[in-house]
């Protein structure tokens, strides 16, 4: 018999199965110029392989594309089978055969070893053990090579109350819990403790921030 996902996920799946078919149509496309850093952040190359962690609908696939080329391989893994379903028809539209797409939740997935790059973006916020992600994903990355986070944040000295005014921010899962939680800090411990050469900027007001550090073991 099938366990029931936790409190926690059966509200993400849910949230983006409602979302799944419009995902890539929301404002979320506005951060487009920011996913192309975080793949060059990257620094991969072609023949590489890379993990998509939290992949959605799989938006940066066409840019992982074009830096590993059809000789290289990405991996998307994530917890959503609806946004998954939309991955798959992109794929499918691009024709692209070096995609393996893999259902989990991140906090549990087994990377390959060897990784040559792991990218997460608009994700980490809504995984509680996110630290716990970076440390796995950190074990799996090769020599001198690169975790890129891109995610959202809440401006530093901002009072909570404020998210009141701000009426976008449920649409995007950004509920007082995770204000409280504060993931994007547990992302900086962790990529810190593990990594070197970290990278940390923040953007729009502080509503988002890009963050890489490197594999030196």
């Amino acid at each position: 018999m099938s366990q029931r996902p936790p409190k926690n996920q059966a509200h993400i799946i849910g949230m983006y199965r409602r979302r799944a078919q419009g995902y890539d149509a929301s404002g979320i496309r506005a951060l487009a110029s920011w996913r192309q850093k975080a793949v060059t952040l990257l620094q991969v190359g072609r023949g590489d392989l890379v993990v998509d962690v939290g992949c959605g609908t799989g938006l940066n696939f066409a840019l992982l594309q074009e830096a590993v080329g059809p000789e290289g391989r990405i991996i998307g893994v994530d917890l959503t089978d609806a946004m998954l379903d939309q991955a798959r028809q992109r794929i499918a539209r691009h024709g692209w055969k070096n995609v393996e797409l893999v259902q989990s939740d991140a906090a549990h997935y087994a990377f390959p070893s060897r990784v040559d790059g792991i990218i997460s973006t608009f994700a980490l916020t809504f995984i509680p053990d996110a630290a716990r992600v970076i440390g796995n994903g950190c074990q799996a990355l090769a020599p001198g090579r690169r975790w890129v986070v891109l995610d959202m944040a809440w401006p530093g000295g901002w009072p909570q109350w404020v998210r009141h005014l701000l009426f976008f921010l449920p649409a995007y899962g950004i509920t007082t819990d995770v204000i409280q939680r504060r993931p994007w800090q547990t992302v900086r411990q962790a990529i810190e403790q593990h990594l070197a050469d970290v990278v940390w900027q923040q953007f729009w007001m502080g509503f988002f921030y890009l963050t890489a550090g490197r594999q030196i073991h």
